[in-house]
């Protein structure tokens, strides 16, 4: 082998050893970020991710990234997502993170006593979240959901969910939905003996009215022994949040006497029984509530102004309940 073959192995492999030296110091050095987020698009290429590392830090060509990934044998391991940086991270990290798909996980509250209308607004704020807007119709989340109802009040269970930035709110409905399923059958499953309620859409309809009435969570299952008290009695239930409920947009934060007398399949007031579906999505307190009410004797409840109410065994006993408490309000107001 002559001297110049040996030579230009030689310089090959110089020029090799100096290029793995500089794409592992570009690698493996921590960089400087001008964004906390990388977002890798759906489809996105290996010089797509390269450019947008290049863009968002202080790296100056997307060249040494694409061959760190190829060397490397990761160039089509590479997942969609938005993906969490800090100045001090590495390259290398960042790609371990992109190929083991640890995303950015985002929070999302829907509290108890939440109506859907108010689950959907709520979603169509959240940020970001895929395609989030104009896909929540009641005939798109039916048919995700797969129900029998055709009001889906009620359905989904109030709790805080994770979601990533692919997910879409009907993804995060059906989530709910499925944890409202699992909470509801352990309620029923584990109801009283000889409850009164005929099925499990029954309790979830009364536990929609519970968490409306109840600000306490320990009055819960004594409100709920004054409903099924007044159901076994054939009484009306005559509770004022099934009526807002029935008045829709025509109510704008004041109860009026027109309201009580104005017939519509919620208003308890007119109408005996439960109403026909639930009116907001109870939490666990107010199912467990409505599986297993107090045994009692008491048929009335008015509300105290501290969030408390007082309870009664007869109408004469709840009258003088209301002018006692209707006076303590008046008073504070003034």
């Amino acid at each position: 082998m002559s001297k110049y073959v040996l030579v230009g192995i030689a310089g090959v492999v110089s020029f090799l050893v100096i290029a793995m030296t500089y794409l592992q110091r570009t690698a493996l050095e921590p960089r400087v970020f001008h964004s906390n987020v990388l977002l890798v698009e759906t489809g996105s290429s290996l010089r797509d991710f390269a450019e947008m590392m290049t863009h968002i830090s202080d790296l100056e060509s997307p060249i040494p990234i694409m061959a760190w990934v190829m060397i490397t044998g990761r160039s089509s391991n590479l997942r969609a997502g938005e993906y969490e940086v800090t100045t001090g991270n590495t390259v290398e990290k960042i790609i371990t993170q992109v190929v083991a798909g640890k995303v950015i996980a985002h929070l999302i509250t829907f509290p108890e006593g939440f109506r859907l209308r108010n689950m959907i607004e709520r979603l169509n704020s959240a940020k970001p979240l895929y395609n989030q807007k104009g896909d929540l119709t009641s005939e798109i989340i039916k048919l995700a959901i797969g129900t029998k109802h055709e009001v889906l009040e009620g359905l989904f269970f109030p709790d805080t969910y994770h979601y990533v930035r692919s997910d879409t709110p009907v993804s995060i409905l059906l989530r709910a939905n499925k944890n409202m399923r699992v909470k509801l059958q352990d309620a029923w499953s584990g109801k009283d003996d000889h409850l009164l309620l005929k099925t499990s859409y029954e309790l979830l309809i009364l536990a929609s009215i519970i968490e409306k009435e109840a600000a306490v969570a320990q009055e819960k299952t004594r409100i709920s022994g004054v409903f099924i008290n007044r159901l076994r009695k054939n009484m009306r239930l005559q509770t004022d949040p099934t009526v807002i409920y029935g008045l829709g947009d025509e109510f704008t934060g004041d109860l009026t006497r027109e309201h009580l007398v104005k017939d519509t399949p919620y208003n308890t007031y007119t109408r005996n029984g439960l109403p026909p579906t639930p009116i907001s999505c109870p939490g666990w307190d107010s199912l467990f509530a409505a599986a297993h009410p107090e045994k009692h004797d008491l048929f009335y409840f008015v509300a105290k102004g501290d969030g408390t109410h007082h309870f009664s065994k007869t109408l004469e006993e709840h009258q003088q309940a209301v002018k006692t408490y209707q006076r303590r309000n008046e008073s504070k107001d003034q």
